[in-house]
């Protein structure tokens, strides 16, 4: 064999070898299912916080979850995650840098995670990596104490979710009920508006059953209505990505406005809820509370 023969058979087998290690050098990671949420947490109050359209793996969202690591998971035990929980799109390379890490601090002090899906979690094949990592179906419900919170998907909000909703919420003896789902209902978001599909198929279940708050995201702003028929409406989309300005006239009661990055931090016990809005300095953007 010449020396031209050779130098072709060595680029030949260094090439298979490379095509022969790439899927394991472009392997997904392995995901570990360690936040599965917790179907009841008993107790004679509830607390959680509330944050929306918050993966990028920013300096904006180290600096939220910093805050929000302040309070105790005794008191204050679970996270709720109001979707676009990774962005652009919820890549199984992308949960560990941009939810694990930034979270880490509170993932380590034991807080219940429960997510949301959002429209950038839900392009990457409906979500299926985060629901891997978390065991989350598609939408579900939960019990923190005297409160009852429902998740839902609002990608696919169809007949059948319609369906569970009315008649969970129908059989709920929780004195708080409470629905999460990405999608605002009602916002003045000058990027989302409000969003017909769920006025129509949605508002009219919560109206029914006397739901108290419903929480979103998908706006990058804050914003919260006064009571439309029972239910309270909050927009919680500040939660690290670039923010979205807002419409100064609207078709609802809106209460309060503020494109800021910022959390929810939700109490209450059988008597009454609080809801404080805190912005990434740590200021009080706006507080409601509602009683029974």
């Amino acid at each position: 064999m010449n020396r031209r023969d050779f130098l072709k058979l060595l680029l030949l087998s260094s090439a298979s070898l490379a095509l022969k290690a790439s899927p394991l050098q472009f392997a997904p990671p392995i995901i570990s299912a360690r936040n599965k949420w917790v179907p009841k947490i008993s107790s004679e109050s509830f607390g959680f916080i509330a944050m929306g359209d918050m993966g990028t793996g920013w300096k904006t969202q180290y600096e939220l979850i910093k805050l929000a690591n302040n309070f105790s998971p005794e008191n204050t035990p679970a996270v709720i995650l109001l979707g676009d929980i990774i962005y652009p799109s919820a890549k199984p390379e992308l949960i560990d840098p941009n939810f694990i890490k930034p979270f880490a601090p509170m993932l380590e002090k034991g807080f219940k995670f429960y997510p949301v899906w959002g429209n950038h979690d839900w392009i990457a094949d409906k979500a299926v990596h985060l629901k891997s990592y978390f065991l989350a179906p598609d939408y579900y419900n939960f019990r923190i104490g005297p409160s009852e919170i429902w998740n839902l998907n609002s990608n696919e909000f169809d007949q059948k979710q319609a369906n569970w909703l009315n008649s969970s919420l129908a059989s709920s003896q929780a004195i708080w009920k409470i629905v999460n789902l990405h999608h605002s209902p009602y916002s003045s978001g000058l990027v989302h508006h409000n969003n017909v599909h769920l006025i129509k198929n949605l508002c009219p279940i919560l109206d029914a059953h006397g739901v108290d708050l419903c929480l979103s995201g998908h706006n990058h702003l804050y914003e919260r209505t006064d009571k439309i028929n029972s239910t309270v409406y909050v927009v919680s989309g500040g939660g690290s990505a670039s923010l979205h300005k807002f419409a100064d006239k609207v078709d609802f009661p809106r209460l309060s406005i503020n494109s800021s990055h910022h959390f929810l931090h939700v109490t209450g016990n059988y008597l009454n809820l609080s809801l404080k809005s805190i912005d990434i300095k740590g200021n009080l953007i706006d507080q409601t509370a509602l009683t029974k």
